[in-house]
């Protein structure tokens, strides 16, 4: 009997769509309730670690706003508290020095420390990274898929099943994504934009609505990139969709909310207790984990209304049509 030879470990083999693996058993993964989650969770979180690799590289561009935000290519200038500093400032340094001169420097030229300048670099860098809007749609859409086959317990091969959801949602992929890129931005900016004029009572309101559509829209984002790719479904039809499974799936999306925000809070309290391994997490393992809490809320959802209820005679689902429609 011939030997079996020990195979070596690849670290690009993880991405190989031909590589030979255990399988997932007919009928293996059942219930996908609370009490079930962390069994399936602790049995796919290899994959999420492939996952959250392939969707920051899809978000590439994203790097460049961090080495912009970061401010090396910025130039430190001073910072004073009054705009008519640089005007005393330039009285004493002329030789205009007298008691007035300098009792105006001194409540004037005071120094409040020292802020940055925007440099033509990090303005390029910051350019570069819009660029994600074009890809953000392809990193959900691959995201949700192989999430999706965690869930129902096909199996998964991380690399070409992002590409290969990329190039059949091609249109209707880019679209959704940009669209909810805008949104994202939209409602970020509202709420900054009221945070900061919160002393007034119709401001303070209309912050209290942004951050309630902000809950709203991220418990929508759980099934919106899930129905994309499993059915053939107009953009609007989506969105609509998405917003009806808020309300139908209220218990199960609560659950998915309070589990994301512990993932997060968990990621933010490292990130102040040690930095390096918060900083690193995201890139690594924080966003396959809250997509995969969100799709194990959603995706039963979606299968008990859409799917289940439309089963041909052989008795197989309608899901997973070639064409798609934007």
């Amino acid at each position: 009997m011939e030997e079996k030879k020990k195979k070596k470990f690849n670290l690009f083999d993880m991405f190989n769509s031909q590589r030979v693996g255990r399988g997932v058993e007919k009928g293996e993964i059942k219930d996908p309730n609370f009490k079930n989650f962390f069994k399936y969770f602790g049995r796919s979180f290899t994959k999420l670690l492939n996952v959250n690799l392939m969707f920051t590289f899809f978000c590439l561009p994203l790097f460049f706003a961090l080495f912009a935000i970061a401010g090396y290519f910025d130039k430190s200038v001073i910072d004073v508290s009054s705009p008519y500093a640089s005007v005393i400032n330039g009285m004493v340094l002329s030789g205009e020095v007298n008691p007035l001169t300098m009792s105006l420097y001194g409540v004037y030229g005071i120094k409040d420390g020292m802020t940055s300048q925007v440099s033509v670099m990090s303005l390029i860098f910051y350019g570069i990274s819009l660029l994600t809007v074009l890809t953000w749609g392809y990193a959900n859409c691959g995201m949700a898929y192989t999430l999706r086959n965690l869930i129902k317990g096909e199996p998964v091969f991380v690399w070409s099943d992002y590409f290969r959801t990329a190039k059949k949602n091609l249109g209707q992929g880019m679209l959704v994504g940009v669209l909810d890129a805008f949104i994202i931005g939209l409602l970020y900016y509202n709420m900054r934009f009221y945070s900061m004029n919160s002393a007034n009572t119709v401001f303070y309101f209309m912050y209290i609505a942004t951050i309630f559509f902000i809950v709203i829209y991220a418990v929508m984002r759980t099934y919106l990139y899930p129905m994309l790719v499993t059915f053939r479904l107009k953009t609007f039809k989506l969105f609509k969709n998405a917003f009806i499974f808020t309300f139908a799936g209220i218990k199960r999306n609560i659950l998915a909310l309070v589990g994301i925000a512990l993932v997060i809070a968990l990621n933010v309290f490292l990130f102040f207790v040690f930095m390096p391994l918060g900083a690193i997490l995201p890139f690594v393992l924080t966003f396959s984990v809250c997509g995969y809490i969100g799709t194990y809320a959603a995706y039963p959802k979606i299968k008990e209304v859409m799917i289940d209820p439309y089963y041909d005679e052989y008795g197989n689902p309608q899901e997973e049509t070639e064409e798609k429609t934007v």
